[in-house]
């Protein structure tokens, strides 16, 4: 028993062993890992075919509702005269349908609000998917930068320590004072603390980047050596033709405006809970009264559902969802002026990055 417990760990412990003890891993591997494995992709997954189911369920709105009923029932009555009656056993069966024949708009805005939040939905998982590869990307190169701060800052608390063994030798012979112990002590107190402190942050963005690709914090990645990219150069378009750009295709601001077209759309079901609606009913069925006879039954109507009075909370619904369409478009007006900073910012940077000698 204890050997098949250790070989299902082995087993499931696999995926980790073989990342921390395969050939390093370069930026496309790492991503790659990441999508596959990284918990805020499955989220994203998952609330998509969430999203997906609600639209069916809106959609089964447009259909009869059908209900079949069986019935079996052993019964006795006691007579006036206190004599007990005959026993009797009555079987029955019963089909029944209801179906919403009008309405003023709420099974469509049912059914649009379910649409415009699938639309959210994927275009959410698109912005996760996004988010993950970027937070690999910094997270890569955040490491691989860290190392070469920690190694350079090694560098520097070697030389520290070499020149303080110097000074302690000179102070010796009479050629140093104590100023000058102090000075290098500090020195390489200093540099020790700054080793200490990169190798911190190095360790930091190490699990961070673990985490991403969907492994534990402590978990060892070897990482392929960084190639540098060539000379940065300038878009062929504006500034203000990549904001443009970023208006249409940016998947946060596609949703927010799915988002603010869902609200709309519940406004509109909204209002039609208040008025009419226009339903056909109907009803067969056929009794058996074991040893007496049987009867049949049938009924089929039309029926019309007026609303009166709710309370006024038909009122507070409509104010409830028109707040709720107006916090959308102020959602969606501010997403839209970060997203729009962002590139400016982006753009300021590259240019920034271009004009640097040796960036």
């Amino acid at each position: 028993m204890r050997t098949v417990t250790l070989f299902v760990l082995a087993l499931l412990m696999l995926p980790t062993l073989a990342v921390a003890a395969g050939p390093p891993l370069t930026l496309v591997q790492l991503t790659d890992l990441a999508l596959q494995r990284n918990t805020k992709t499955r989220l994203a997954w998952d609330a998509f075919r969430a999203s997906q189911a609600s639209v069916d369920l809106a959609r089964a709105g447009y259909w009869p509702q059908v209900t079949a009923t069986l019935d079996s029932v052993r019964s006795q009555s006691i007579s006036f005269s206190g004599l007990p009656a005959r026993i009797q056993t009555r079987y029955g069966a019963s089909v029944s349908l209801s179906y919403l024949l009008w309405d003023f708009g709420t099974r469509n805005g049912l059914l649009d609000q379910a649409k415009f939040q699938r639309d959210v939905a994927g275009l959410s998982r698109n912005q996760t998917l996004q988010d993950v590869i970027l937070l690999v990307e910094q997270s890569y190169y955040q490491v691989l930068g860290l190392k070469q701060v920690t190694v350079a800052n090694r560098q520097s608390l070697t030389d520290a320590e070499t020149n303080l063994d110097a000074v302690r030798e000179r102070r010796v012979s009479g050629l140093a004072t104590v100023g000058d112990v102090y000075t290098a002590e500090a020195a390489e107190a200093g540099a020790r603390l700054t080793l200490q402190q990169s190798e911190g942050q190095l360790a930091s963005a190490r699990g961070q980047l673990a985490v991403a690709i969907g492994d534990a914090p402590d978990s060892e990645l070897r990482l392929a050596d960084w190639k540098p990219a060539a000379q940065p150069q300038m878009p062929a378009q504006s500034a203000s033709s990549l904001m443009e750009q970023a208006r249409t295709a940016r998947a946060d601001l596609l949703a927010a405006k799915a988002q603010e077209r869902a609200a709309a759309a519940n406004l509109e079901a909204t209002r039609g809970r208040g008025l009419p609606s226009l339903s056909l009913n109907a009803n067969t069925g056929r009794t058996q009264v074991v040893g007496i006879a049987n009867s049949s039954q049938f009924s089929a109507g039309v029926s019309v559902s007026i609303p009166i009075f709710s309370g006024f909370g038909d009122r507070a619904a409509i104010a409830q969802a028109q707040a709720q369409v107006d916090s959308a478009q102020a959602s969606d007006d501010d997403l839209r002026s970060q997203v729009e900073l962002q590139v400016w910012q982006a753009y300021q940077n590259l240019r920034t990055a271009v004009a640097t000698p040796g960036s």
